[in-house]
């Protein structure tokens, strides 16, 4: 699971997630009104999450077995979809963060994470059939 040619993208993931914070910190800083601290941060480390556990399953699989290498891949993209819903289903009716800033906040931690986890699958991927 932690190969040594995968820790870096684990810390290129960890950096990601807490430039995010920041911003998101300066955000409740600079504009106090806008959305709520404490529930962004932990959004943001539940998508942070959800990445991890992707790219640990997608890294199980391809050092491995070439055979099992696209099936977790496509595991590894379900299972970060999959953990996007629950975390979407328990920002929006559990914690009741159903303002306008929460919602954009949602859709960019989600897409910013989404893009990483699709960005090193396909750069690893296209490394491997080189």
């Amino acid at each position: 699971m932690f190969h040594s040619r995968a820790i870096r993208y684990y810390i290129r993931l960890a950096v990601l997630s807490l430039v995010l914070v920041v911003l998101i910190i300066a955000l409740g800083i600079i504009y106090p009104g806008l959305l709520n601290t404490i529930p962004a941060v932990l959004l943001t480390t539940g998508f942070a999450l959800a990445a991890f556990i992707s790219l640990l399953i997608f890294f199980n699989g391809f050092f491995s077995d070439n055979k099992k290498s696209v099936f977790m891949t496509l595991i590894a993209l379900g299972v970060k979809m999959l953990l996007s819903f629950v975390l979407a289903l328990l920002f929006l009716l559990v914690f009741k963060n159903d303002s306008t800033g929460s919602l954009i906040l949602f859709f960019i931690l989600y897409l910013a994470f989404t893009f990483y986890v699709i960005l090193t699958f396909t750069g690893i991927l296209k490394k491997k059939s080189d």
